[in-house]
C-alpha cells in the first residue's frame, strides 16, 4: 500500500511514547493537537 507520509509510525507505542503522552497530558490538557505535534513521527 502506498501512504502520503511513509514516515509516519504505525502500530503500538512504546512505553516511552505513552510515558510522553502522560506527561504531556499533564502539561496541556486535552490539547491533542498540541501534543501530537510534540510526538515525531506520530498524527
Amino acid at each position: 500500500i502506498n501512504y502520503l507520509r511513509p514516515d509516519i509510525k504505525r502500530g503500538n507505542f512504546t512505553r516511552e511514547e505513552e510515558d510522553a503522552v502522560i506527561q504531556l497530558h499533564q502539561m496541556l490538557g486535552n490539547r491533542w493537537s498540541a501534543i501530537a505535534a510534540r510526538l515525531p513521527g506520530r498524527t
